[in-house]
């Protein structure tokens, strides 16, 4: 872990007190002036040494004077989801059509659920082979696994 001054620390914590809105470039050449050392860090490097802890300490004190856990940033959902109607406005879902020798929708999704647990165990025993030998074993016996998923879109 980075070394901390602690009169370094102290001033930032004071000027933090009466001036918490202050941006790090500022508050890092006010504290230039009065420590030299700190000078051979970069604005980035001083915001992460010293305000970022004084406000993270800050926010943990509140958050425990409070009695509860300090607020975490909550991601955001990489794409967005249309709402659900309710059942009794639920317009009726155009069907999937299906391209290029897919899979046929008989039976619910059976078909595929076959066709996917043969793929997994293909790539299960591909990924146990240990030598070059074995992968080039496995992938030799490929065509069984073709025969396999031929036969489950069959039937």
């Amino acid at each position: 872990m980075a070394d901390v001054d602690l009169k370094v620390m102290e001033m930032v914590e004071k000027a933090l007190a009466k001036e918490p809105d202050v941006g790090s470039s500022d508050l890092f050449d006010r504290v230039k002036e009065k420590h030299p050392g700190v000078a051979d860090l970069s604005v980035r490097q001083f915001h992460a040494r010293y305000p970022l802890q004084v406000k993270r300490r800050k926010a943990a004190a509140a958050a425990a004077a409070s009695g509860s856990a300090p607020a975490r940033k909550k991601s955001t959902p990489k794409r967005s989801r249309a709402r659900k109607q309710p059942a009794a406005e639920a317009a009726p879902r155009p069907s999937r059509t299906r391209t290029r020798g897919a899979a046929p929708a008989t039976n619910g999704r059976t078909s595929r659920d076959a066709v996917r647990a043969i793929i997994l165990a293909f790539a299960t025993e591909l990924a146990s082979a240990d030598a070059k030998a074995d992968v080039v074993k496995v992938l030799a016996g490929a065509d069984q696994y073709v025969d396999q998923v031929i036969s489950a879109l069959d039937s």
